[in-house]
């Protein structure tokens, strides 16, 4: 049969409009699948937790895991967390209840105060909720173990929203690789399409979702990258932005897990790790690569704390620097910890005792504290045979070094705490000083006391113990002097 040209040119148009759309819709199941066995994400016995917030990936993520466990005879889970943000949350827990029961899939729900959770750790709500969803995720993954996998939603745009934060705000290799499609236990099935995909997905299967209306709030950075920035880029710039950056993700990832099989092989050689502290060789770090020594260091961050979110490039640097500096040498780092070059190695540990409000830090002699504020305090040995006139300074104190019995720490007080006031070893509590010298009990938790154990040698700025008096049979001295650094520079 001839067609007119006309309806010729109408039929091409049709038949490409209909294959755009197969391919938009059920063309997402084969490329996810795809992605699946590519990274083998799932085999069989394994039990899969799928985190759905009732959102359109989360959706998405569902129904594909469904399909897909059965054939591959795993077993799906679904967890939802409700983050007691929005009032109209507990419709989105629901509506994802009820799909978990019109599939018969296992569903868990859990409920958490974000605000309270950000307010009590000291962080950001988007930082919390992610913490406090993962969480959960692990509490129903982790009696499965090594077959247990957790399945979160993640999508090309995430991707490159992703990619793009991390690039701006100065990370390294790490950041730009993006999210990893297979992280330990954490598998992202929808890693390789786009969110336009998914919802036409969701569309030509006549299924439905939730929409969360803060995700068009451009309160944060990442609703700003996704709402605002990628928009523009995609008019002004490339209609491809989003898959160009998503791709240069992929082959950063690749770059990223060369690293990482190199970084384990000299690890061993020079991080040595305990629970609070990772220690640095000196000389073995200074033999390795610029970019092998980076991803050390961000090694070390990750031993000690949950999250790497606040370390950047200018972290990095500072530790780097420590490596050329004297011995004694100290950083303040987030999450509480502080870098230190003591002799030939760096010691990296946490700073902040679990205690609420009190403030330890390990004193290094020779060595120097940024107590913050513009003061520093120096700490030095001196041989007493060379020094006969004992400094009157409020800001230089001598200490008999012989008579210390523990190592010293700078913090605020504890129970416990005593000075020896008389020659005779009279003793008064902290207590009792701080009353005597009409201390505000406001002042008093802020004070900051050199100890050692329970005994303090000194008051800062204020009085010190008779007993680590220097004297005739001292043979060494230790110097403390308190530096303003803010008068220095002024």
């Amino acid at each position: 049969m001839i067609f007119p040209r006309h309806l010729a040119i109408l039929y091409v148009s049709c038949v490409t409009k209909l294959g755009t759309l197969l391919h938009k819709g059920f063309g997402v199941v084969k490329t996810v699948e795809s992605y699946m066995e590519q990274h083998q994400m799932i085999k069989e016995g394994d039990v899969v937790v799928a985190g759905v917030s009732g959102g359109a990936d989360s959706v998405c993520l569902f129904f594909i895991l469904k399909d897909y466990c059965e054939k591959k005879g795993a077993e799906l889970v679904v967890v939802h967390m409700n983050h007691g943000i929005r009032e109209d949350a507990s419709k989105d827990a629901s509506f994802v209840e009820a799909l978990c029961k019109a599939s018969g899939v296992e569903y868990h729900l859990f409920c958490e105060d974000i605000p309270a959770y950000a307010k009590e750790r000291g962080i950001g709500t988007e930082e919390a909720g992610r913490l406090a969803r993962y969480e959960a995720f692990e509490k129903i993954r982790a009696p499965f173990g090594s077959i247990g996998k957790i399945a979160v939603a993640h999508n090309r745009n995430d991707q490159a929203e992703t990619t793009l934060f991390h690039l701006l705000r100065g990370s390294g290799v790490a950041g730009l690789s993006g999210i990893m499609p297979v992280r330990e236990h954490i598998i992202r099935p929808l890693l390789c399409v786009e969110r336009k995909e998914i919802e036409n997905y969701l569309t030509q299967k006549g299924i439905n979702w939730c929409i969360d209306f803060t995700n068009e709030e451009n309160t944060y950075t990442r609703n700003k990258l996704r709402n605002v920035v990628f928009p523009y880029l995609e008019k002004e710039v490339c209609k491809q932005s989003i898959h160009h950056v998503a791709s240069a993700a992929e082959e950063m990832a690749q770059v990223r897990s060369f690293l990482e099989e190199r970084t384990d092989e000299v690890e061993k050689t020079v991080l040595e790790k305990t629970e609070k502290v990772v220690s640095i060789r000196r000389d073995m770090f200074l033999k390795q690569h610029e970019v092998i020594k980076k991803q050390l260091l961000l090694r070390a961050f990750a031993y000690l704390v949950p999250s790497r979110k606040d370390f950047g490039a200018v972290h990095v640097k500072d530790i780097l620097s420590l490596f050329e500096k004297n011995s004694g040498k100290q950083i303040q780092l987030p999450y509480g910890l502080c870098a230190m070059r003591e002799f030939d190695k760096i010691v990296i540990r946490v700073r902040v005792k679990e205690e609420a409000g009190q403030v330890v830090i390990p004193v290094t002699i020779p060595g120097q504290i940024d107590c913050g504020d513009g003061m520093v305090m120096d700490f030095s040995l001196l041989s007493a045979e060379n020094y006969c006139e004992i400094p009157q300074k409020t800001y230089t104190k001598w200490f008999d070094y012989g008579k210390i019995k523990h190592c010293l720490v700078l913090r605020n007080r504890q129970s416990g705490d005593y000075l020896t006031i008389t020659e005779g070893g009279g003793r008064k509590t902290i207590k009792e000083y701080f009353i005597e010298e009409k201390i505000p009990r406001f002042e008093r938790e802020n004070k900051l006391l050199l100890a050692d154990d329970k005994h303090i040698l000194w008051v800062i700025g204020m009085r010190i113990s008779e007993a680590y008096k220097v004297t005739d049979q001292t043979k060494t001295i230790l110097q403390v002097t308190i530096k303003h650094t803010k008068e220095e520079r002024s």
